[in-house]
């Protein structure tokens, strides 16, 4: 019995140091650390190999950082596993198409559209389809048509953010903010 007493800490410590890692790695990727959120998720995975999460935010930043083969190959993991993960497809359609893969660029982001994202970035995906099956896209285009759709994910990521600190804040207020006499004569 005691046994089980003292393994439930150590449990919840390891747990801790994963979700820390992985927490410190999303924050890295928006503040642009890339390198940083690399080894933070790097990190995570050595506690939790098949946490997709953080395999999605190494892939993410492995892309960032032009590592586009490592990116590839950890956020093919996370659509082997996970094929509705939309942010994994983006990515993945975007290390392709970066890598001049335009056929495994098509096909990840065809397969992000389908998924039907936010409406904005889903014109820019149409867009950028119509491209890709067009006439021969020049090296610069490509990194253009990569960079708008980066934009524009980066975009929708924000307000999506926004739109939860938002509503967390009206909620906020509404528990803690009540007036008294709502309160019915209990201390609220």
């Amino acid at each position: 019995m005691r046994l089980v007493h003292m393994a439930l800490p150590m449990v919840v410590l390891g747990l801790a140091g994963c979700v820390t890692s992985y927490l410190e790695g999303q924050s890295a990727l928006v503040q642009n650390r890339y390198d940083k959120a690399a080894a933070h998720f790097e990190d995570a995975l050595a506690k939790h190999p098949d946490r997709l999460d953080a395999l999605t935010g190494l892939g993410i930043s492995k892309y960032k950082l032009g590592a586009l083969d490592q990116s590839v190959e950890a956020l093919q993991r996370v659509v082997a596993q996970a094929p509705r993960q939309g942010e994994a497809r983006l990515y993945l359609g975007l290390a392709f198409l970066q890598k001049g893969d335009l056929t495994g660029a098509e096909a990840h982001l065809t397969a992000l559209r389908d998924l039907r994202p936010e409406p904005r970035l889903a014109a820019q995906v149409d867009r950028a389809l119509a491209l890709l099956r067009g006439d021969a896209l020049t090296d610069e285009v490509r990194r253009f048509v990569a960079s708008s759709l980066e934009d524009e994910a980066d975009w929708a990521r924000e307000v999506r953010e926004t739109q939860l600190a938002l509503r967390d804040a009206e909620l906020r207020r509404y528990l803690y903010d009540q007036p008294f006499y709502l309160c019915r004569g209990r201390r609220c």
